[in-house]
């Protein structure tokens, strides 16, 4: 019976250098969401901070209230909504998406969907606003 030394090995020793251990490997599909992943949530980091600017104008509504003809308290809530709701629910998307990231499913879908939902929410935190002019 004849013995074979072991093979050895030019890299350095680790878990991914012995022989039989795959290596994970990402298909061409899996780097386009991640790139495309990536950008849409820098994209939308962008998108957001305008969406809070635009936010702060909404103060302005209130410019046309006299005689006490406004609902404060509905315009306080529909300016707070646009400026607080959005966000978290763009936080919540980017966590969702780094956890599908790393279970290697499709992820760009989840921050483009945040932002469309979060646009809706603003739009309706404006509406409230709005209403609240009482005209």
């Amino acid at each position: 019976m004849t013995t074979q030394p072991p093979p050895e090995f030019s890299g350095p020793v680790g878990a991914g250098s012995w022989p039989g251990v795959l290596k994970p490997t990402r298909s061409g599909a899996q780097i386009a969401d991640l790139i495309a992943t990536i950008i849409l949530i820098v994209v939308g980091v962008v998108g957001f901070a305008f969406l809070g600017f635009l936010t702060l104008f909404l103060s302005m509504m209130s410019d046309g209230c006299y005689a006490d003809r406004c609902n404060t308290g509905l315009m306080s809530a529909g300016w707070l909504i646009a400026l607080a709701v959005p966000p978290a629910v763009f936080v919540g998307a980017v966590i969702w998406t780094v956890i599908r990231l790393a279970r290697r499913k499709t992820a760009w879908w989840v921050t483009l969907a945040s932002a469309g939902l979060s646009i809706l929410i603003w739009a309706a935190g404006a509406g409230l606003m709005q209403a609240g002019l009482g005209r």
